[in-house]
């Protein structure tokens, strides 16, 4: 009997955390609040998604465990809706969808990214973000890629109402591949000029080298944004 209870309290403990391996979504997964999560490897790459969302697929009302693996990964049109990501692994999400592709994320929040929240991969696709919110430290709030197989661009951040705790930079563009970050209403912790970097250019490559920084810039065409859209609190 004993041993039936602890197995009992075994699968509710396995079920609260959700499945262990990838769930993909091509309509829409309310998840109602609960947790889900897989296991992280670090830092590495290839790691797989805690949900894989299809073209034209909603995810929405999800709290992804803490080292839970490479978060969620957007194959095209997609919308992430009031998620928390209690501590990210790698990335909280990667955009992999490509030309006229957006990813919208609307609310919801992210903890503690050692690297970037936000990752975008997919050429000539649109990450907007409105709404949401960073607790914790974190590397970047996004980055376009700098450095992916067949790379280029232009990858576009429409980026707006949202509210970061602590940062080394906000949002980091290709500009010589034609990359925008517009920047809108975005408040930062204690915030002063320069600390953090919001919109830093970077001169992007292919597979195999490492992009270079350019440097933080105030209304350029890839850094669309002014010292008024920014504001301490």
């Amino acid at each position: 009997m004993k041993t039936l209870r602890a197995l009992a309290a075994l699968a509710l403990s396995c079920a609260a955390l959700g499945a262990s391996a990838t769930t993909t979504v091509t309509g829409t997964f309310d998840g109602g609040g609960k947790s889900y999560g897989t296991s992280c490897a670090g830092s590495s790459e290839s790691q797989q998604p805690v949900f894989l969302l299809k073209d034209g697929a909603t995810l929405r009302n999800v709290v992804i465990t803490k080292n839970a693996a490479d978060g969620v990964h957007c194959e095209g049109n997609c919308n992430i809706e009031n998620v928390v990501w209690q501590d990210v692994c790698e990335d909280a999400a990667t955009m992999k969808g490509g030309s006229g592709k957006i990813m919208r994320v609307r609310g919801g929040s992210a903890a503690n990214a050692s690297d970037k929240v936000f990752q975008h991969n997919g050429k000539g696709s649109t990450i907007s973000i409105d709404g949401f919110q960073t607790k914790g430290s974190i590397g970047k709030l996004y980055r376009s890629c700098g450095n992916c197989e067949s790379n280029g661009g232009p990858r576009r951040l429409n980026l707006a109402n949202t509210k970061i705790e602590k940062a080394s930079e906000v949002a980091g563009v290709n500009a010589n591949f034609g990359d925008v970050a517009t920047i809108r209403t975005l408040q930062i912790k204690g915030y002063k000029a320069g600390s953090p970097k919001v919109c830093v250019e970077y001169k992007g490559v292919q597979k195999g080298s490492e992009s270079t920084k350019v440097g933080e810039k105030w209304g350029t065409t890839a850094c669309n944004v002014r010292t008024s859209d920014v504001k301490a609190y």
